[in-house]
């Protein structure tokens, strides 16, 4: 049973709104799921729970996983991109694919067909494969501009998307690891000289930031208004004093 017809049966769309969404992809194209979402019919996480019941499958939550990105490139951006789908796992064998509907068979024909695997699938929401796909076109992006990243302590360059972050508490871990990785790395190699052991976060972040303006990577006017848009958000300053620090940046 295709989607629309399931949502139907179901009662979760009138028949009119179905034969409104297929005209829809006649005339624009795209997923009908996608259009039931957009047309406001329902909404995107209600839409996902409701396929996992009908066809007894488990919903992945995208959000709480890192996916490496040479696990990613299992699958060939331009297809990834067509049918909305990411790779979670790949054995010799297998390739299992994280999908908003099961029952799009084009997609999963052509997934197998050019990976020459047993395509395997889980739900996931569209928008939550939206912003995996997004993120790991960010990372290839990055790759193939050439930019690295030095792995704190080890020496060697790494790639600037290898993995990506499960959410901002893993991204706030990883930052602090970094830096905890980095003030170990001053500590050790002024180990014996006067006061290596009180070098702190920071003294850390005080000695990068005049480290990027000599380099040109930020200049002061970036750095002062990111001070003030932090400020901002903090609540530290109030609309009289952000008037204040404006004229005095102009009269400079």
């Amino acid at each position: 049973m295709r989607l629309g017809e399931m949502l139907q049966s179901k009662k979760l769309i009138t028949k009119e709104q179905l034969d409104t969404a297929v005209e829809y992809q006649k005339s624009l194209g795209g997923k009908l799921g996608s259009i039931i979402v957009k047309l406001g019919y329902m909404d995107d996480s209600a839409l996902t729970r409701e396929i996992a019941r009908h066809y007894n499958m488990d919903v992945t939550d995208l959000a709480n996983m890192i996916l490496p990105v040479n696990l990613l490139k299992s699958v060939p951006r331009a297809i990834i991109e067509k049918h909305n789908v990411i790779p979670v796992h790949v054995t010799n064998d297998v390739i299992t694919v994280a999908m908003s509907d099961p029952t799009d068979y084009e997609a999963l024909d052509e997934l197998q067909f050019v990976t020459g695997k047993k395509v395997e699938t889980t739900l996931a929401t569209r928008d939550s494969i939206k912003r995996a796909i997004t993120e790991f076109i960010e990372a290839l992006d990055k790759e193939e501009r050439g930019a690295n990243i030095a792995v704190p302590g080890s020496g060697k360059p790494g790639s600037a998307g290898r993995l990506r972050p499960a959410s901002k508490g893993s991204i706030a871990a990883l930052r602090d690891a970094t830096e905890s990785a980095m003030i170990d790395e001053v500590r050790e190699r002024v180990s014996g000289k006067s006061g290596a052991q009180a070098v702190t976060r920071a003294d850390l972040r005080a000695a990068v930031i005049p480290l990027l303006i000599r380099k040109g990577v930020i200049n002061e006017g970036e750095l002062f208004d990111a001070v003030i848009e932090l400020l901002k958000r903090k609540g530290t300053l109030d609309q009289r004093e952000l008037m204040d620090k404006a004229r005095d940046l102009g009269g400079r």
